[in-house]
């Protein structure tokens, strides 16, 4: 079995890394001399209209703005979708940050699983941001190219730069992880949730960890942090988590 796993592991697992490249143009799907194509603009921003409306979630809404791989030349045709920004004022809601933030997250949960959306071909990835935190993101250089649909112009045009993934650190980084994420699924056959739920908590601090101390980086989204994120994400390790954690939950009632 480790065997099998092993080869498996080295046949396909660092693949997605060859994505991590940066393109000639923006993504001609979507833009044309920097102008967005007015029809993914209308329906980008009804998703994130009715996205907000159906939460509980009381704020007036700053902006609606398209960031990610598709606002930049990093796009890939595999594996980009539009990351969807809905932004509010956290003090708008409550005091309490880490609360606001957490009904922002569970929001976003929510309306992630119940849809399957594509327009030309990308997936919609919806979020609830604060204000203040885009807008430093945005002025730290640690975001690149930023749209706002609702303006209907750019709030940060993206630069083209001269990036070469590191491919040997990004994957050392990342086997380790999910040599691990490998052994907890084996032994969820035969140790119950109480068992495993500390190595997958220990295992998924360390993914978020990568991906915020990478952001948090100057490199920013070409931090290695970020692209083992964007890696394990790519081929599918982090579902992998998500779903080991969920089919445990549920087994210790049966």
């Amino acid at each position: 079995m480790k065997m099998e796993r092993f080869l498996e592991f080295r046949r396909g697992t660092f693949t997605p890394i060859k994505s991590f490249k940066i393109q000639k143009e923006l993504n001609e799907k979507l833009w044309v001399d920097f102008e967005l194509d007015e029809d993914v603009r209308k329906q980008l921003l009804q998703i994130g209209q009715d996205f907000f409306e159906g939460t509980e979630i009381q704020a007036e809404v700053k902006d609606i703005v398209l960031c990610g791989s598709l606002c930049n030349y990093n796009w890939s045709e595999k594996y980009s979708d539009y990351d969807l920004h809905i932004t509010i004022d956290f003090k708008d809601v409550d005091e309490d940050y880490d609360l606001v933030e957490k009904l922002c997250d569970y929001a976003k949960k929510v309306w992630n699983e119940q849809h399957d959306i594509k327009i030309k071909g990308y997936e919609v990835e919806v979020c609830i941001q604060d204000a203040k935190i885009m807008h430093e993101e945005i002025t730290d250089g640690k975001m690149g190219g930023v749209y706002s649909l609702l303006k209907d112009k750019w709030i940060k045009k993206p630069v083209k730069i001269d990036f070469k993934p590191n491919e040997r650190m990004i994957k050392e980084k990342s086997k380790n992880i999910i040599m691990v994420i490998d052994d907890i699924i084996e032994e969820s056959n035969d140790k119950n949730y109480d068992e495993l739920e500390p190595k997958i908590k220990k295992v998924w601090g360390k993914i978020k960890n990568y991906r915020k101390s990478g952001l948090e980086s100057e490199s920013g989204e070409f931090s290695i942090g970020n692209l083992v994120f964007k890696l394990l994400r790519r081929n599918g390790y982090i579902g992998k988590v998500m779903e080991l954690k969920r089919n445990l939950y549920d087994k210790q009632f049966k």
